[in-house]
């Protein structure tokens, strides 16, 4: 677990001001870590200056971390903010990698360490930090999110979204919260949200599509999305229209989600009229 306090060293701040920030940043981490019920003892800690460097040992449940640690730290950050002038505020990053950590002579030697680091410096993270005014950005490698965050329904899986990760020698991907922004943790988008009448003529244009109107086709469409992300937290409605709604809708959520489910679409069946009139649709929508 890497932490990084968003614009610590801004010119803004002055000497007191980062007193205030350092004493509250470690006063936040405890609390929220003994609210957690994870022992401060247990784990190894490495300050970096403006943030931390945390490694947790295997017996702590890596669900705890994304189930509950982020909503104590983002309730901990609330309090410390509210009584603060605005130089004394914080933003934080927090980035979760699992892997390998060896005990060097002067501390800890790990690639997972490097990554998890690595991941707190993806521009990607920080412009989607600094655009929603969000109090804190979660990132979790591509591993961790499909290992841990996609199995508990608590640590609330539809609301991150992918972004690429390309810092240094780093190329990968991973997977974006925002937590304490008013989209209650999902990212501001900067189009428009679709009006009732578009969302409808867009379900219209999928139930129009035999796969898409049957429900047992409906099934298997699900089951083809090649994007797990999306497809497993479809909320489930016996009613077709219904459900349909809830696919778009979700769809909508993550970024190319429309278009992910058009391919998925054209896998169960070929061109017809019927697709190609969605896909002029889907092809319209914004951030499709």
């Amino acid at each position: 677990m890497a932490v990084d306090i968003a614009g610590y060293n801004d010119p803004k701040r002055t000497t007191a001001h980062r007193l205030v920030v350092h004493d509250g940043f470690w006063k936040l981490m405890r609390t929220a870590f003994a609210e957690v019920g994870i022992p401060w003892d247990v784990l190894f800690m490495e300050n970096t200056g403006d943030g931390a460097l945390i490694q947790l040992p295997p017996e702590v449940a890596k669900a705890d971390l994304v189930a509950q640690l982020p909503d104590r730290m983002l309730a901990e950050l609330r309090r410390h903010n509210e009584v603060h002038a605005d130089g004394a505020k914080m933003q934080l990053r927090v980035s979760l990698h699992a892997g390998e950590v060896y005990q060097g002579s002067h501390g800890t030697v790990s690639d997972a360490n490097s990554f998890a680091c690595r991941l707190l410096e993806e521009p990607a993270a920080k412009k989607a930090l600094k655009d929603s005014g969000a109090a804190i950005v979660l990132i979790v490698s591509d591993g961790f999110y499909r290992d841990v965050v996609r199995a508990d329904p608590a640590a609330d899986p539809g609301s991150y979204f992918r972004i690429p990760v390309s810092v240094k020698e780093t190329k990968s991907e991973a997977w974006l919260r925002l937590l304490g922004v008013v989209t209650n943790g999902f990212p501001v988008r900067a189009t428009r949200p679709s009006t009732p009448a578009e969302l409808s003529t867009l379900v219209d244009a999928l139930l129009a599509v035999p796969c898409v109107r049957k429900a047992d086709s409906r099934r298997l469409l699900l089951d083809l999305f090649s994007r797990r992300e999306i497809a497993d937290v479809v909320p489930y409605h016996a009613e077709d229209r219904l459900h349909v709604i809830a696919l778009a809708k979700t769809c909508q959520r993550f970024t190319g989600g429309l278009g992910d489910l058009l391919d998925a679409i054209r896998t169960i069946e070929p061109e017809s009229p019927q697709v190609a009139a969605l896909a002029t649709i889907i092809g319209q929508w914004p951030d499709r």
